[in-house]
């Protein structure tokens, strides 16, 4: 149930490149600048139709190039599934699953669900509510197969609510009114598919990932559904504010999920090794869970792995990617700086050696 072949053309400084990866772990290793890092973007972007690191899509185009091209075939069971996507300068997307033309992303999403981890990627913890409601909705999203359209319809109610708080037409509290009925229900059935989600997240990560290091000691999950109360009566209370702010202040688009430490928020108390050791659990948690309730196997990118880890941190994620089942693609600059996490881990690996947007064979 892994991703069984990758090819990239025109993607970063990337002319080509095609590999073969295992369904365990693969170590992509080279220099600053060789072509490691867009190898795991090229991964990221096909199952997302986006980039971890930028938002300017003409980046991910090779210089001069009409438009960069991501294949990959995933193996699903006896069957081989193969998906592609392609973005050219105008920011135009072509997506194909098993050789069909598609127009959402979300079903490449279903196909190959990734996650990735950076040395940026503490902005899940001083991001604001905004990345944790992505990180939260990222799992939902696989295992609660009717959130996305319930999703989907709220955000176009949403959209018409905030139309109105903010044009203030003659009769707006009257059509406020007509939008509210549609926005309790899918807020709260969005919220029912959230908790559900985080008591399942929360069993897992204090059953199974705990106790690998001192850091989860005292640790507890919070939520916030992003309003107190019934919501009919929120949205009453709140909307002359609403009004004069010309959008929605209260309901699941506002929601938090937020873990903290004897009370304390994490970002406040952990130093930077041990919030990327929580990283790294919370994220384990997410893609094993997600394997565990759909029989999907995740993906992994971790990109330079190494970087601002002890040695004792770094005991403790090979630890963490020991009962990871994930596929894992992990970035570093040489082989040695990853020994202390390799030599404890019982997984096939393969080697992919990257200089000059080049594969090298050994």
């Amino acid at each position: 149930m892994s991703l069984t072949h990758i090819s990239l053309n025109d993607f970063r400084n990337i002319e080509a490149i095609s590999l073969s990866p295992s369904k365990d772990l693969n170590l992509i290793l080279g220099q600053n600048g060789s072509g490691k890092t867009s190898l795991l973007e090229a991964i990221y972007f096909l199952s997302s139709g986006r980039s971890f690191r930028t938002n300017k899509h003409k980046l991910m185009i090779r210089s001069s190039q009409a438009k960069c091209i991501v294949h990959g075939k995933k193996q699903l069971h006896n069957l081989s599934i193969p998906i592609g996507i392609s973005k050219d300068q105008s920011g135009d997307t072509q997506l194909r699953i098993q050789g069909q033309a598609s127009r959402r992303i979300a079903e490449l999403a279903q196909v190959l669900p990734v996650q990735v981890i950076t040395p940026e990627s503490y902005e899940l913890f001083f991001g604001g509510p905004k990345e944790r409601r992505k990180f939260l909705d990222l799992g939902v999203f696989h295992v609660e197969h009717l959130f996305f359209d319930v999703w989907k319809s709220f955000n176009k109610v949403l959209k018409q609510r905030n139309a109105l708080l903010k044009t203030k037409p003659a009769n707006c509290i009257e059509q406020i009114k007509f939008w509210d009925k549609q926005f309790i229900e899918l807020a709260e059935q969005i919220n029912i598919y959230r908790k559900a989600y985080i008591s399942r997240f929360e069993g897992y990560f204090f059953d199974k990932i705990g106790g690998i290091s001192p850091v989860f000691e005292g640790l507890e999950a919070r939520y916030d559904a992003g309003w107190k109360g019934e919501l009919s009566d929120v949205l009453q209370s709140q909307l002359e504010r609403d009004l004069k702010l010309g959008y929605t202040s209260r309901g699941p688009h506002k929601a938090d999920f937020n873990f903290k430490v004897h009370g304390h928020s994490v970002e406040g108390i952990m130093s930077r090794g041990q919030l990327k050791l929580l990283l790294y659990a919370l994220k384990i948690t997410q893609n094993n869970l997600i394997e565990k309730e759909t029989e999907k196997q995740s993906i992994l990118l971790i990109d330079d792995l190494p970087s601002e880890l002890s040695s004792e941190t770094l005991g403790c994620v090979a630890k963490l990617l020991a009962i990871c089942d994930s596929q894992l693609f992990i970035s570093a600059i040489s082989l040695d700086s990853l020994t202390p996490v390799v030599e404890q881990l019982d997984k096939h690996i393969e080697m992919f050696h990257v200089e000059h947007g080049r594969l090298i064979t050994n």
